[in-house]
């Protein structure tokens, strides 16, 4: 990684540039960072002073991932720590929780103008959305589109030899940010508990969605317990369909009468004869319910639980 070192200690990571010819632009300081020498990645406060730049982040910084690429002569190295099991949102929706979030900072061992700077920070935006869409990551029902808390830094080298202006998409430059950026995020986020093998699971999805566990056994009336059929991958496969037949109706895709009548019919084949709900996620709700969970029985107390206010196609049992 031409001059510069990772060094994962206890409690940080420790990248050393090990001279002052490198310059960035950091969303925790203020505008430029001229003649940095050292960035830590720690749960300590967010500062810089004396070519020393501190990115917080919360959770072990031990599970950060490192991913370095190149294409003949240029080069980039990126560093992440992302915990994407909270703080998830979508873009122009209301703000949830801060928990969580992403910290990148990517080394490009070249030189540039400042503009190329600023756009290698929207290219690597752009890739942190990407992360959060491969890992099927919902908000408010809907798609999410990144982290409540979102650092990002760009380092350039001013002694390199190689001068490039190009960071978007279009550019070499720019998919190697891309890629680098994409592949450390979700690097980082497997270690922190939110890989694709954590969401081979129907709860989780209906999760996203909000049915969580309480909901679930709310609608039920008793405790639920979890079987093999939340991972079988047609269930998991024919969930994550009709999840996003529903998102296609909310996008204006599709109707939503259409969405509905192929989503159903969908449940029906991969998993079985469903009951309907007000809406899909209603539906695979109570469908998970029937076929994921362990049979229930609804309350024998007299009570009027959600359940019982559903219009049925089949029994629940």
């Amino acid at each position: 990684m031409a001059n510069e070192s990772v060094t994962f200690e206890k409690g940080r990571v420790v990248i050393d540039l090990n001279d002052d010819m490198h310059d960035a632009i950091a969303t925790v300081a203020e505008g430029m960072i001229g003649s940095l020498k050292r960035i830590v990645i720690s749960n300590e406060p967010a500062s810089y002073r004396e070519g020393v730049l501190c990115i917080h982040v919360d959770g072990d910084p031990s599970n950060a991932e490192v991913c370095e690429l190149e294409f003949g002569i240029t080069k980039v190295t990126a560093v992440a720590f992302s915990d994407l099991s909270e703080g998830i949102e979508r873009i122009g929706h209301s703000p949830g929780s801060a928990g969580g979030g992403t910290a990148v900072v990517m080394i490009m061992h070249l030189d540039c103008p400042d503009s190329t700077l600023a756009r290698a920070a929207i290219t690597m935006t752009e890739a942190v959305t990407a992360a959060v869409q491969d890992l099927g990551l919902s908000y408010d029902s809907m798609t999410a589109s990144g982290s409540a808390r979102q650092e990002m830094v760009v380092v350039r080298d001013r002694g390199s030899d190689l001068f490039l202006r190009g960071a978007g998409k279009h550019s070499k430059l720019g998919e190697l940010i891309g890629r680098s950026t994409l592949d450390s995020v979700k690097g980082s986020a497997a270690k922190n508990g939110t890989g694709i093998g954590s969401r081979r699971s129907v709860l989780a999805m209906l999760k996203a969605y909000g049915y969580d566990r309480d909901r679930l056994e709310g609608i039920a009336g008793k405790a639920l317990v979890m079987t093999q059929k939340d991972s079988d991958p047609k269930t998991v496969a024919t969930v994550s369909a009709v999840l996003h037949l529903y998102n296609e109706s909310r996008w204006g895709l599709v109707s939503e009468e259409i969405a509905t009548k192929v989503g159903t019919a969908a449940i029906a084949s991969g998993i079985g004869e469903p009951v309907t709900g007000r809406d899909l996620p209603e539906t695979l709700a109570l469908t998970a319910i029937k076929h994921v969970f362990n049979r229930c029985y609804m309350p024998c107390d007299g009570t009027r639980s959600e359940v019982l206010r559903i219009n049925y196609k089949s029994e629940l049992l």
